[in-house]
């Protein structure tokens, strides 16, 4: 009854801070995500191959590589994933 159906989506485009401008770089919003056990998440990721501003594929990686990925990480402060067998962001509470 208490539930929250809270969405997170992607900002920004494709490219580092010049190559973007005047848009931002890709983040996700909200930045930080609280929950309840009773809340939902609905997850709206969107990309694009164009930037119009510089020209068609800026940013890194293959010209048509514009993608998002979740990864569950150990905490905050690092950039690398979790190992594969101790992921526990998609378990239920009686999984996890």
């Amino acid at each position: 009854q208490d539930a929250r159906i809270v969405n997170l989506n992607v900002r920004g485009r494709r490219g580092n801070i010049v190559q973007s401008y005047p848009a931002t770089e890709y983040d996700f919003t909200p930045v930080n995500l609280n929950l309840a056990s009773s809340d939902y998440v609905h997850i709206q990721l969107h990309g694009s191959d164009f930037n119009d501003n510089r020209n068609a594929n800026n940013g890194e990686g293959w010209q048509y590589s514009d993608r998002h990925n979740l990864v569950q990480s150990n905490n905050r402060g690092m950039s690398y994933p979790k190992h594969h067998q101790n992921i526990d962001m998609w378990a239920t509470t009686d999984e996890a």
